[in-house]
């Protein structure tokens, strides 16, 4: 059994297909066929079913398939240890980050490439529901988004800073001039609003559970800067973190006046998992931006 047929059949498990997981392997399709045999045969086990059209993975390939993941992961940390031991600034650092959190890693972002340019940096913005996924598939070293809502005792996560939800205006909106507004005082108005599964969106439906407050959305949108050209246009209102618009000038950010309306940006990474000198770094670089430091005086 050898690590490289480990990968194809992870790879085989993900796509489900022989054909697309080949491509994404850089093999043929052929030489993919005839490695995941041998490895079946060594284990004495299908991994697969198969048909003309597609194929699954049978029971023993399921219960294989955690253990060809963590072998991975555990081979990968081996090497990656070997490379910080020799202190190499080379490799990929591969960061997730959530929409409404853009802003904070950008700074970060630019003060890590120059002080370690030998490193490429992956950066994917999703959803937080899916950034937790790919942390959990090692896709991605750490995350940086608002702290789940629901528990993921699998996840350590460190704070970073509090935020809250806000009536995001242009500055010529008739409510900019407020300085606090609830939810029922915006039940009329005309409203764009982050996509479910967005963490902003989360914690609306959090706050408006149970209430006898319905709000009236004209669009929903998964994409943070669409919205605010959206809000920019001077009729429309939405609600996001005010993290969303920090430092834009253009806008009004009003806190809502609700309890519970406290939202914890955090650093999230695997409990138990090596973590790469270069996370490290990142880390401590973006704990010393501006942009996170003024966000922690803003809450005193």
């Amino acid at each position: 059994m050898e690590l490289r047929q480990l990968k194809y059949f992870v790879k085989s498990a993900e796509y489900l297909n022989f054909s697309v997981a080949a491509k994404h392997l850089y093999i043929t399709q052929s030489t993919l066929s005839q490695q995941i045999k041998q490895l079946e045969f060594e284990l004495g086990f299908e991994l697969f079913l198969r048909n003309s059209r597609h194929i699954s993975l049978t029971e023993a390939g399921e219960e294989f398939l955690p253990f060809a993941r963590k072998t991975i992961v555990d081979a990968e940390d081996g090497v990656q240890r070997l490379h910080d031991l020799q202190h190499v600034k080379t490799g990929t650092l591969k960061v997730g980050v959530t929409y409404s959190l853009s802003t904070v890693l950008t700074e970060g972002m630019i003060s890590f490439m120059k002080a370690f340019p030998g490193i490429k940096l992956e950066v994917f913005y999703k959803t937080v529901d899916e950034l937790l996924s790919l942390l959990k598939e090692h896709k991605v070293d750490f995350v940086l988004s608002y702290k789940p809502l629901c528990d993921a005792p699998e996840i350590d996560s460190m704070p970073l800073f509090e935020n809250s939800l806000a009536l995001v205006v242009s500055k010529e909106h008739r409510l900019a001039t407020q300085k606090r507004i609830t939810l029922d005082d915006i039940k009329d108005c005309h409203l764009v609003l982050p996509s479910k599964g967005l963490q902003a969106r989360m914690m609306l439906d959090r706050l408006l559970e149970g209430r006898n407050i319905e709000l009236h959305s004209k669009l929903e949108l998964n994409e943070t800067n669409i919205l605010l050209q959206m809000v920019a246009q001077g009729q429309y209102a939405t609600i996001l973190s005010t993290s969303a618009v920090f430092g834009k000038k253009r806008f009004a950010a009003i806190p809502l006046d609700e309890p519970g309306n406290v939202m914890e940006a955090s650093l999230l990474r695997l409990k138990n998992s090596y973590q790469k000198s270069a996370a490290t770094e990142f880390i401590k670089i973006l704990l010393e931006t501006e942009a996170v430091k003024r966000r922690l005086m803003n809450m005193f």
